[in-house]
């Protein structure tokens, strides 16, 4: 049953959030940004009151072989890169499984890419307007050339409590392009 409130403001489940700027793409006027042989993309003022939770997605092609897609916050037009972000992955891929840990990282770790086909991920991060400590969750599902699927489970947290704004991702290596799009989920 639908409330009476939802139908009043149309507030039904995600809305595309237009960045205020975005440095290292293009804004194609609603919201979803394409970037081309790139080092990194900043997509600036998409977390704000509006939205308490986002969702991010995106895809991407990459220049080097298998390179980490990384993520930073960012406030102000200048992305967080002290060491204060930590995560956890657990990665499969064909018959093989591994995990692992990483705190005081200047970053968060995305997605593993590969330059032969196109990548796909979907992040979703909890509260990063808010001041206060974020988690987020997220999975990433890659088909790689050799018909084998690949899928990286991370679970991520920062240890600062700034209100952020935006986020900046980048590859470890060489550039990158494709598109991402963020969304917030309607209060």
């Amino acid at each position: 049953m639908t409330k009476a409130r939802d139908l009043a403001n149309g507030g039904f489940g995600l809305v595309l959030v237009k960045p205020s700027s975005v440095v290292g793409g293009t804004d194609n006027g609603k919201g979803t940004v394409t970037f081309s042989g790139a080092s990194s993309v900043s997509l600036n003022d998409v977390f704000n009151t509006n939205y308490d939770n986002y969702f991010l997605t995106g895809n991407f092609d990459a220049s080097a072989s298998s390179p980490e897609i990384r993520f930073r916050f960012r406030v102000s037009g200048s992305d967080n890169s002290s060491a204060q972000y930590r995560y956890q992955v657990i990665e499969a891929g064909g018959t093989t499984t591994a995990a692992g840990r990483t705190t005081g990282a200047t970053w968060w770790y995305i997605a593993r890419g590969s330059n032969t086909v196109r990548n796909f991920w979907n992040l979703q991060i909890n509260s990063p307007f808010i001041s206060t400590i974020r988690t987020t969750g997220f999975s990433n599902i890659n088909q790689q050339s050799d018909g084998t699927i690949y899928v990286d489970s991370v679970t991520s947290a920062i240890d600062v409590t700034t209100s952020y704004t935006g986020f900046t991702i980048f590859p470890e290596t060489g550039t990158f392009s494709g598109t991402i799009s963020v969304y917030g989920y309607n209060k």
